[in-house]
């Protein structure tokens, strides 16, 4: 491992006072190897003795010459990032004690070049602009831990199914320089639009297979009164953070929402804006990615009474945006709006299985002031990565798994019916072997049989019969080169490792479904059986 194997950037602009305790959230790290790039962006001296005040070698100072846009100057920290792994952490939020090494285990442990988790772990400063959460620390007790598949969560995400905390933002995330690198090759630079949190999490998704997401968190959201995402969700309170990040883009947050939608700086709207960007920019044809009006307007009713203050701006948007795609009102669940704002809480909150889920804390009480210190309180509440539960297979295990199935370059699978009479079993694997067996660049491909609701030893026998049967009448010999392996039964962890080295599906006419869904098969590219053409896949 490499002295700079991580480098987690610190982009900063004028905000010294929660700078400071940031950076030192970093230099309490359990794992001492990495770098950490404070980009100031044009900011007054104090940032500057902010960051030298530490006199710690693994900190590496910018300054940008002039005010830039927020992803101008995240773009210009990334450049100074030497980093196998990057990360990006708020000036005014923390990393957790054992992030570093948390993560490092599981790169270590398990084959992903992301590693992602979940930001529910919050720590409101006491300059935070909503005033029922100030200084009030949010511990998220869910321990939970699986590789995710980048572009299911891509769909899930474009279909507004899950938020972008699930996304494998640079925000969240710790992602290799190759990904970054693929981004950059296709414009010349990484952020290319006005939110580049957000924009990070589908790129990243879209140029990676998949991601090893952690549901305990690896970092401290802080929300200070300096908070730029805070100031878009409660306008009412303080639009000040929010109008300033506009400014940097030369626009007015208006300007800053996509002409297909409505010119209202609604968050909801901010972000769908970034998703639609994001596709003109990488995927313009895919469709499968794309935005449901009705979706998005009960997305946007759903969070109407999160800041009551614009409660009656966000329904006027809603109506606006409705009747631009004439959509009747009557198909969007919008609320009544709030009488109050929420009270202050503080304790534990419950499942609806009675678990803990989250433990609220009142920092003043707790004598907590700062992010750093928020942090390394709840480093002591939550237990660490030995009590992850985690429903994927390691290196060793997928392995282990390839070596058993003789998986190579391109791997077809078929879900045969076995409750089907032999004959009509054999007819559709004579024709899928026929088609692999002629197939010029045979010695590159494996057949997996799925046998899971047959005996190993009477699919064999089934297998080798056609296979006979073949060489003897057609003189095929599907044993010269290309390989058939029969796949037992698989529990949920290995089906999902499995599926990462599938290439396609061919689709038979008795089909297991059952196991077709169980296995989470049905998302493969398919290839009919009528027309397989095994000699027109790309190889």
């Amino acid at each position: 491992m490499n002295h700079n194997m991580f480098s987690i950037i610190i982009p900063t602009r004028q905000r010294h006072d929660t700078l400071k305790h940031s950076i030192q959230s970093v230099l309490n790290q359990t794992h001492t190897e990495f770098e950490v790039v404070v980009m100031d962006n044009f900011s007054s001296p104090e940032t500057a003795e902010v960051a030298k005040s530490f006199n710690d070698s693994r900190i590496k100072y910018y300054r940008s010459p002039k005010r830039l846009s927020m992803s101008d100057n995240w773009e210009l920290g990334l450049s100074y990032a030497t980093g196998e792994y990057v990360t990006l952490l708020g000036d005014d939020d923390a990393l957790m004690p054992d992030g570093v090494e948390i993560c490092s285990r599981l790169l270590h442990e398990y084959d992903v070049n992301i590693v992602t988790w979940s930001r529910e772990n919050t720590y409101w400063w006491d300059s935070a602009i909503v005033p029922w959460n100030r200084n009030r620390l949010g511990i998220n007790f869910r321990q939970v831990g699986q590789i995710l598949n980048s572009r299911q969560k891509l769909k899930e995400y474009y279909n507004f199914q899950i938020s972008w905390d699930l996304m494998p933002m640079l925000y969240n995330s710790f992602v290799h320089q190759d990904i970054i690198a693929k981004v950059k090759s296709i414009y010349g630079k990484y952020f290319l639009t006005y939110c580049p949190d957000i924009f990070s999490g589908i790129v990243n998704a879209y140029f990676s297979d998949r991601y090893f997401y952690s549901s305990r968190g690896l970092s401290l959201g802080g929300i200070s009164g300096h908070s730029t995402g805070t100031s878009a969700w409660f306008q009412s309170f303080n639009s000040e953070p929010m109008q300033k990040f506009s400014e940097e883009f030369k626009k007015n947050v208006n300007e800053l929402i996509h002409e297909s939608l409505v010119p209202v700086p609604n968050l909801v709207l901010t972000e769908t804006t970034e998703r639609i960007l994001t596709k003109e920019l990488f995927f313009p044809e895919d469709h499968e990615l794309k935005i449901d009006i009705i979706t998005l307007l009960n997305c946007m009713a759903a969070n109407i009474n999160r800041d009551l203050g614009k409660y009656d701006v966000n329904l006027q948007a809603i109506e606006d945006l409705a009747e631009k795609y004439q959509v009747p009102i009557s198909e969007i669940n919008i609320p009544p709006k709030l009488v109050q704002d929420p009270k202050a809480y503080q304790g534990p909150v419950f499942n609806s299985n009675g678990l803990l889920d989250l433990l609220l804390i009142n920092c003043e009480q707790a004598g907590i002031s700062n992010v750093a210190q928020a942090a390394m309180l709840a480093r002591g509440i939550l237990q660490g990565l030995d009590f992850l539960t985690i429903y994927s297979l390691t290196k060793e295990q997928e392995i282990a798994l390839s070596n058993e199935l003789k998986l190579r370059e391109k791997n077809l699978i078929i879900f045969p019916n076995w409750s089907e009479t032999e004959e009509l079993i054999s007819q559709e694997l004579t024709a899928v072997l026929k088609e692999i067996a002629t197939h010029p660049d045979k010695d590159r491909i494996t057949l997996l049989i799925d046998t899971s609701n047959i005996s190993v030893e009477d699919a064999d026998l089934v297998v080798s019969g056609v296979v006979m049967n073949l060489l003897l009448e057609q003189n095929l010999d599907i044993s010269e080169g290309a390989e058939i392996s029969l796949i037992g039964q698989l529990n949920e962890n290995g089906w999902e490792s499995l599926l990462f080295r599938i290439s396609a599906r061919i689709v038979l006419n008795y089909e297991n479904t059952e196991v077709i869904a169980r296995a989470k098969a049905e998302n493969l590219p398919l290839l009919e059986l009528n027309s397989l053409k095994l000699q027109e896949l790309s190889i």
